[in-house]
């Protein structure tokens, strides 16, 4: 997902004590490495430069005249720091889109009310830096370790996002699912020297399937989330998929991004109108970063095989603080993987033996069609959005 992240830190929160990186490189539950600094830098204080336009976190713009932006700002990415002047568009309410962007969407609250909440299932997310203290996940946080650059940079943006998407309290799919969390680099070099290798992911998963032989029943992990994807010839892909073989064969599932992946190329993230019900089918949308393709032939899915999950307009924790929110008017698949990945989560608490093959079996089998038609009336199918509750009524019938 191409999203600015903030530059510098500005306010960072107090450090606690950090613990040691555990010897012989051993993952111990328990132990959070550092508590990575909070970051509420704004990228814009100009109206009339270019650069961090539709970036508003942590901006004040009560200086601004927006009433001529309504389009523009429906496209947006702001948080619960951003201050809005009184000149905005009648139309845009940005408290409603935050919170309508709360909710995890497709009946999944009325699960949780059910107890259907992926207690005591452990998700393991391999990404960026992580604002530990965020309260939509620090009391659930059993393990975060960082490695190589990882371990000097500020809280990330993706990190906390990608972790409440999947078991955040009030915006996650498994609200009270166990996060294992860690964090490292996708490559090695930065700038135009940067080389993507996926060989660090690829020990990272090693690690969990070791970590994993020493958890208690009920607090084992179960599946691992890593909102990243690589062709077959990036440096280290052949390592990192010969890691993901080894830890479905010891019973953790991976989601992640790759469309080479059978028990994966059926999942795509979708979007949503701008004041539509997370909750219901007629609101749903096309993802934004592949509308264009569904109406040009390019898009994969026109034959409605793929599995829908939300990925616009989203909220999700920010690193700005352990209270502060983010809303991502346009996701990715790295909105989309974590979402699946709590799915699972969901179906492992009520049927603890299940497999990924057999989750994924029930979701197709549950998934209801989708279409969108133009001004001119003609229909476009793009997909089938995941029912989770029927999904999971089939797996306990």
């Amino acid at each position: 997902m191409k999203k600015r992240v903030y530059p510098v830190l500005c306010l960072s929160l107090a450090l606690l004590t950090a613990c040691a990186p555990p010897q012989a490189d051993v993952l111990r539950a328990g132990t959070v490495c550092r508590h990575p600094p909070a970051v509420t830098v704004s990228l814009v204080d100009d109206p009339n430069v270019d650069a961090g336009w539709g970036d508003f976190r942590c901006a004040d713009l009560r200086n601004w005249d927006l009433t001529g932006m309504e389009t523009e700002l429906f496209s947006a990415d702001f948080d619960t720091r951003t201050q809005w002047p009184d000149k905005l568009p009648e139309n845009f309410d940005p408290g409603q889109l935050l919170e309508l962007g709360k909710d995890p969407g497709l009946g999944l609250r009325v699960l949780h009310e059910q107890g259907i909440t992926g207690k005591g299932v452990g998700i393991a997310i391999i990404d960026q830096t992580l604002l530990v203290e965020h309260k939509e996940y620090a009391n659930r946080l059993r393990l975060y370790q960082e490695y190589h650059t990882a371990a000097e940079d500020d809280a990330s943006t993706h990190g906390p996002a990608v972790a409440s998407i999947a078991l955040g309290e009030t915006v996650g799919t498994a609200p009270e699912a166990l996060l294992y969390f860690i964090a490292d680099d996708v490559g090695t070099g930065t700038g135009e020297n940067f080389v993507r290798d996926m060989t660090y992911y690829a020990e990272d998963v090693d690690r969990l399937v070791t970590l994993n032989e020493t958890l208690a029943e009920g607090e084992k992990i179960r599946v691992i989330s890593m909102s990243v994807g690589w062709m077959a010839d990036t440096a280290g892909a052949a390592e990192l998929e010969a890691a993901i073989g080894r830890a479905r064969a010891a019973g953790i599932a991976v989601v992640c991004v790759n469309s080479r992946d059978p028990l994966l190329e059926p999942w795509m993230g979708m979007g949503r109108s701008r004041y539509g019900d997370p909750n219901q089918r007629a609101d749903c949308r096309p993802g934004a970063f592949w509308e264009e393709s569904l109406y040009s032939g390019e898009y994969r899915g026109a034959d409605g095989s793929l599995l829908l999950v939300p990925m616009d307009c989203r909220t999700v924790a920010s690193p700005a603080g352990e209270g502060e929110y983010a809303y991502f008017a346009e996701g990715g698949m790295s909105w989309a993987v974590p979402y699946v990945a709590g799915l699972y989560a969901l179906a492992c608490q009520v049927r603890p033996e299940i497999t990924f093959e057999e989750f994924l079996a029930a979701a197709q089998a549950a998934a209801g069609p989708v279409s969108t038609w133009t001004e001119e009336g003609r229909e476009y199918p793009y997909g089938r959005v995941v029912d989770p509750e029927a999904l999971l009524a089939r797996l306990t019938e």
